[in-house]
């Protein structure tokens, strides 16, 4: 039992990077013709870019850190991850090796990477 409690705890305070591509506001507000990134109509063609994705393509979806902005600011992305370790040096090294069809198609229009972010939890 407390070797469980002790796992447990040590996966908490674990910081996680997935390595993958960000699924990038300002790339599907330019193809929506919006200029405010936080405009519904950009959430709703981020849930869209999700929906198309092949759903085995990816471990998952989640919320990575950018890198501070010059305001100081730490902006969370959507991040679809291909690999999360908590090794991020390992991470960059790594081959994604081939792409699913699915990652192809979307890659050039509203995702950008790949690359590696540290995972919000």
């Amino acid at each position: 039992m407390q070797a469980d409690v002790y796992a447990f705890v040590q996966l908490v305070i674990m910081t996680l990077y997935a390595k993958g591509f960000k699924i990038d506001r300002q790339r599907i507000a330019n193809i929506l013709g919006v200029t405010a990134t936080n405009d519904p109509l950009v959430e709703a063609g981020m849930s869209v870019v999700v929906d198309r994705l092949n759903r085995d393509a990816y471990r998952r979806i989640v919320a990575g850190y950018e890198p501070r902005s010059p305001d100081g600011i730490c902006h969370l992305e959507l991040i679809v991850a291909l690999h999360i370790d908590n090794d991020e040096q390992r991470l960059r090294e790594m081959e994604l090796g081939p792409l699913d069809e699915s990652i192809t198609i979307a890659l050039p229009h509203t995702l950008v990477g790949p690359g590696v972010w540290e995972v919000h939890t």
